[in-house]
This record gives structure tokens, sequence and C-alpha cells, in this order.
């Protein structure tokens, strides 16, 4: 048995959002489709024989205490199997932090699923899931990964095939509160919900370009009147040859453009990385957590 595991815990990137109302329990009510992409973190898992959970990771940002969804993961897991005592776990971190990515989302799952691999604990996906929502509405489909049609707070999970294209990420360097962004939007302005219908068919028949003029996020409103720089960068992004759809992840402030080819995405990120904080050339991809 090994005494270690390390896991590609995979950023997503959201096609369409749309919040269309609020539950009495204070959470947002959404419609949303994910997408994997193979920017990732590496999560380390290690056996070890005290029994304290402890953390390290390489971004100064990101707690190693009981803030960290990764942790939180890790305790929940060993809460629900008495055999498992303590563990270590090894962040390296190439998802920006508080980024609409979903980062610490996906090192959640990580653990989740990587400590079920490393102990051998037989736990299905379900089983999984229903613990990863616990530790934030991201996390089922961090776990799921590919594509999907996210319902609910986002737990609610319709597998869509994945599509297969090369983007841009883009970030201008702050952080922007999810929850912030969240009492701020304003359902007066939301878009109609067959919006998401398009997008779903555009991804069952695989059409990329139909499905990048539908790119849709209602949580842009409130991130560009707040930081303009967002909505400048989009503006910026959309200019460049080669682009096939241009959106802002999540609650921000990362920008991903759907590009034509390889050689543009280059060219495009070349051209851009000077002017922003993180900038890098990615691809979509079919799975949100592998081994490494």
């Amino acid at each position: 048995m090994a005494n270690s595991l390390c896991v590609h815990a995979h950023a997503k990137i959201n096609l369409y959002l749309d919040v269309i109302g609020k539950r009495p329990d204070g959470y947002h009510e959404l419609e949303t489709i994910f997408h994997s992409i193979q920017l990732h973190d590496d999560v380390i898992i290690r056996k070890c024989r005290g029994e304290k959970i402890t953390v390290h990771c390489d971004h100064p940002k990101v707690p190693c205490d009981e803030q960290n969804l990764a942790h939180r993961a890790a305790k929940l897991m060993i809460e629900k199997v008495e055999d498992i005592r303590g563990v270590e776990l090894v962040i390296r971190k190439r998802i920006p932090v508080a980024a609409g990515l979903g980062g610490g989302s996906a090192d959640a799952a990580a653990v989740l699923w990587g400590m079920n691999q490393l102990f051998e604990l037989n736990l299905t996906q379900a089983d999984l899931m229903r613990l990863g929502v616990q530790l934030g509405a991201d996390v089922p489909f961090c776990l799921l990964g590919g594509a999907a049609l996210g319902r609910g707070i986002g737990e609610i999970l319709t597998p869509l095939p994945p599509i297969e294209t090369p983007l841009v990420l883009a970030n201008p360097g702050f952080e922007i509160s999810t929850a912030w962004v969240f009492q701020n939007h304003n359902f007066l302005l939301t878009m109609p919900t067959e919006n998401v219908r398009i997008l779903v068919c555009c991804l069952q028949n695989g059409d990329v370009l139909s499905l990048a003029d539908k790119l849709h996020n209602s949580l842009e409103e409130p991130v560009f009147l707040r930081y303009p720089a967002v909505a400048a960068l989009k503006a910026k992004l959309a200019q460049f040859d080669g682009n096939k759809g241009v959106l802002m992840s999540g609650s921000g402030a990362t920008v991903f453009v759907l590009m034509q080819g390889s050689t543009e995405s280059h060219r495009l990120a070349k051209q851009i990385e000077s002017e922003v904080a993180f900038c890098t050339v990615t691809t979509t991809s079919k799975v949100g957590l592998c081994i490494a």
C-alpha cells in the first residue's frame, strides 16, 4: 500500500452563469455550465503516524489551518472513517487565488478523492460529492470534472459532453470577494433561462463556435461597476484576432478567451502578459482530477 499520492486538481471556468433567485437559507439559486481546464494545482497527500492534519502551501496567501478547504476536506474524511488518524497535505499552487477558477474547491476535491484512493476506502463518487457540498458549491463539480450543467447552488449536476479548445486566461492581479459579488447582484438584469439550454445544445453537438457566441455571466455587472479594470481587460481581449469568445469566470477577476488555435493563443498571451498580473495559455480538460 502506497504512503503518498499526488493529485492534479484542475481549475474550472463557467461558460454560463446566471443567478436566478435567493433561497431562504441565504444561498443563491444558480444555473451554470462548468468546464474543467488543464491548469491545475498539485495536491500531495501523505499518510502520517500522528493524529494531526498538516498543510503546507507554496502560496503566501493560502492559509494552512482550518480556514483552508483542503484541511477541512481531510477533517471530513477522518471524521467519516475512524481508521484514518492524520494526514500531511502539500499544495503546489498554479491556480490563482480568489480568481473565479475554483482553485480552493479543486484542492478540496483532490483531498477527498485522493484520500479515498490512498486509504482504499471504496467510497462512491456520490458519497464524495455529498461530502464535497458541505465544503463549497463548486466542490462537487471539481470531483465530477469535464463539463456539466449546474443547478441549485451549483451542486445539482447534469454531465455534458466536454469540448476541446485552447484558451487564454488573464487576471488583473486583485482578489474579489465572492460574497460581495452575490450581495450586489441585480436580479432584474438577469437573462432568460432559455439561454442556458442553447449552450447545452451547443455542447451536445460539439459546436464550439455557436457556444462561444452565447457565453454569459450575470455576475459581470456588479464586478464591472466596482472594478472597471476587469471590464477593460475583457474589452481589450475581445479585440484580438483569433478569439471566439471572451467572458469573466465565476465571480472574477479572471477573464478567459476561447481561441481558434494554439498559435493564436500564444500570440495573444505574449501581447498581454506584461499588462496583467497573471496570464497563461491552457486548454479545456475532460477530467477534474487525476493521479499525477
